[in-house]
């Protein structure tokens, strides 16, 4: 059950005033949904009431309160302003975008009515109880409270996971928030100069600051970048808008009036564009989304899927999306063995036969893309193939656990291989991702600390485990300046035989059917070296992302990130300097140090103010900590978000005392694991990787073994045999 939250005299600081804000006593008859301090200001509808002597709505000289009845009328008005209509049945991302529109447009009515600052909309009105207003007769009943059971497995859709919150990290809520959103009118307008007039383009921001050379790292591979992809396709899907009539994204430059349309201005000057005559790039804004019980305040994105490290990327978050990847044989999920006998190829992710053109471009009608569990999957072809090698690596280990256990059921051994999945994906991205990205200080500051034996005791149930929308639409996006122009393709021999431009790749994964390119893309992946983590930007999604076929031009993955940042309500850089306890930038000046002075000079000629800076741009732009691939602001979201993912999931893999828990003969199978090892099991014919397959080899500090040596050791799934005795009863009944 959820506990309710009365916070009384929330004391929030604005423009050197404070403001309090909360709910009155549940005994107090008042009839105030909320009680904002300052002087009086009511709504129209509160005058008009206490001129005829409503009860319940008392003067007070020193505060103002919001009725109930008044957040029902501002809930009438804004349904009848979006000719709202509630739906039967099950709510889809475009219902609940429709929904979050009426809610956060209730609130702009609010605010109006009663001159609330920016502050009392962001964190006083999400603690009016919608509960006890005309609100929860529209709310889906997802967004309520559920009953909670202490399980062996995971829900699908992530509920319970926390048994006090039980909506934390679960998917269809709204993004969780490290700051308050900065939104120009505090509703849903993007954010503006403190000046007061516009930012700049976030085309203008991408050609000033983040054209430049492409040096390499020099220390990681191409397969980092990839896991960075994957795992945040596993924790993050914001929902997009589509035409009601196309069923397609909204054309914004070709005179679509949708609501949702943000496209961005290209500057006539543009140094690619204007070569084309393109003054617009298409750009949509993501569908509002909802809070738990429906609350009030400000526009909101929401997360289709969990906030979990749960291996959803292979499973998705959604039971019918699930049922139609799975076998139901043997605990297996579908494949497609197609060119098994022919090629000596192992078996490759299922054909994508509903809607096969969404996330894909074909070249014809007969050719198509993947399925798995998370709708991008086919966006990059190295992507596509991590995909496969995770499916590949269900499928391994449901064999394997059907030989230790013959008698368990299909049921039993799918779920028991989705776990272990699952606590694969954490240990190897706490393992060898994290290090590599953060640095052991950054590591050991933020406890993301793997232990080597025995159980972690730091599950806290206070700690939310939600996505952060500055760490999902901003800091995790550090790798776009990791890609490189092209893709290498290596042999088993550790050769280099080829490349593929970028651009050309994406949405394409068809070089995946072609015999030995799975295999040519793998090797590649832990053989060519990662750009390094700077301010610029490959052309190939600079310029031509997602370029449709027979033209010469796409669109710019930078001033996609930076729009984005900005439709999602994110502070400016420096309040993120301020929340991670850096020097605030006063003067452009007080960059240099953190950034290169080329870029200081960028910035200074392309913003007002250093209040102005955009979060994405910022972050990549600064010079790395020690030991670290990104710069403190970037560190301070990452470690943070990391650190919740750990300490905030119930089901984390090192906890013990849950039914979920494995023994700590298991839990020490788990820790052998390394990427390196999945390859081997899962390449067509790989003989041998680096011990460390996101780090360059090196013959002395990470020499590349042979798959069959031993070095990299594999999980002795006999300690799993007759595991029932660790479980609750039931769980393991064939």
């Amino acid at each position: 059950m959820a506990s309710k939250v009365l916070v009384i005299g929330l004391a929030v600081s604005l423009a050197g005033q404070i403001q309090a804000f909360g709910p009155p006593a549940e005994a107090s008859g008042t009839g105030c949904a909320l009680i904002v301090s300052g002087p009086p200001r009511s709504s129209s509808f509160d005058g008009a009431a206490q001129a005829f002597g409503a009860p319940g709505t008392p003067y007070n000289p020193a505060t103002t309160c919001i009725t109930y009845e008044a957040v029902n009328a501002a809930f009438e008005s804004a349904k009848n302003a979006e000719n709202y209509r509630q739906k039967p049945g099950k709510f889809s991302s475009a219902d609940v975008g429709a929904l979050g529109t009426v809610i956060h447009e209730t609130s702009r009515y609010l605010a109006k009515q009663y001159g609330l600052s920016k502050d009392a909309v962001a964190n006083g009105l999400p603690l009016i109880d919608t509960t006890k207003t005309n609100v929860e007769n529209y709310c889906p009943p997802f967004l309520m409270t559920p009953k909670c059971k202490v399980e062996r497995y995971r829900t699908i859709e992530g509920l319970c996971n926390n048994l006090n919150m039980p909506h934390w990290g679960a998917s269809m809520h709204g993004h969780h928030r490290f700051l308050p959103p900065d939104y120009a009118d505090g509703i849903s307008a993007p954010r503006v100069s403190v000046t007061g007039y516009p930012l700049p383009s976030a085309r203008l921001v991408s050609t000033n600051v983040h054209i430049g050379d492409e040096p390499h790292d020099h220390a990681v591979t191409l397969i980092l970048v990839a896991w960075g992809q994957y795992i945040d396709h596993d924790i993050t899907l914001s929902a997009e808008v589509k035409d009601p009539v196309t069923k397609k994204t909204p054309r914004c430059c070709d005179g679509s009036t949708h609501k949702n349309c943000l496209p961005i201005e290209i500057p006539d000057y543009d140094p690619f564009y204007r070569q084309y005559n393109q003054k617009c790039m298409n750009f949509v804004r993501s569908h509002p989304g909802l809070r738990f019980n429906c609350r009030l305040g400000p526009l909101e994105s929401f997360n289709l899927i969990t906030s979990y490290l749960d291996a959803g990327t292979t499973y998705s978050n959604s039971l019918e999306k699930l049922h139609e990847l799975r076998s139901f044989e043997g605990g297996e999920l579908k494949m497609l063995p197609l060119f098994e006998e022919k090629f000596r190829m192992k078996h490759l992710l299922p054909l994508k036969l509903e809607e096969p053109d969404e996330g894909c471009i074909r070249p014809s009608e007969e050719v198509y893309c993947f399925l798995s569990g998370d709708p991008r999957v086919n966006e990059q072809t190295v992507l596509a193939m991590l995909h496969t090698v995770f499916a590949r690596e269900h499928n391994r280990i449901a064999k394997e656990l059907s030989k230790v256990n013959p008698h368990w059921s299909d049921e039993t051994l799918f779920q028991e291989v989705k776990l272990i999945i699952g606590a694969i994906q954490q240990h190897i991205t706490f393992n060898e991702f994290l290090p590599m990205v953060l640095g052991r200080e950054v590591m050991e500051k933020h406890n993301l600390m793997l232990l080597k034996d025995g159980y972690m005791d730091g599950y806290d149930a206070n700690i939310n485990p939600s996505v952060a929308t500055g760490f999902t639409s901003a800091a995790f996006r550090f790798g776009h300046s990791l890609l490189p122009s092209e893709i290498e393709r290596w042999s088993k021999t550790h050769r280099y035989v080829g490349s593929q431009h970028l651009s050309g790749m994406l949405l394409q994964p068809y070089d995946l059917y072609k015999e030995g390119w799975a295999d040519a893309y793998l090797m590649g992946m832990t053989n060519q070296v990662a750009q390094a983590l700077d301010d610029s930007i490959t052309p190939e999604v600079q310029n031509h992302l997602f370029q449709e076929p027979g033209k010469k031009w796409g669109l710019d993955l930078a001033a996609l990130n930076i729009q984005r940042g900005r439709d999602h309500g994110i502070p400016s850089y420096n309040k993120y300097r301020e929340w991670c306890n850096l020097p605030v930038i006063k003067r452009f000046d007080d960059l240099l140090g953190y950034m290169s002075n080329k870029t200081v000079a960028a910035y200074a000629r392309t913003y007002s103010s250093p209040d102005d800076i955009d979060l994405w741009s910022a972050g990549i732009s600064e010079i790395s900590l020690p030991g670290s691939m990104v710069g403190p602001t970037f560190a301070c979201i990452i470690g943070k978000q990391f650190h919740n993912f750990k300490f905030g999931d119930r089901f984390w893999f090192e906890n013990g005392g849950w039914p979920s828990s494995f023994t700590l003969e298991q839990l020490n199978e788990i820790r052998k694991v390394k990427l390196s090892r999945m390859l081997c099991d899962n390449g067509d014919d790989i003989d041998s990787v680096q011990v460390y397959a996101m780090v360059l080899p090196d013959h002395e500090i990470n020499p590349r073994v042979p798959c069959k040596s031993g070095i990299l050791r594999s999980i002795d799934f006999s300690k799993w045999k007759d595991a029932s005795y660790h479980a609750q009863p039931g769980f393991f009944q064939g």
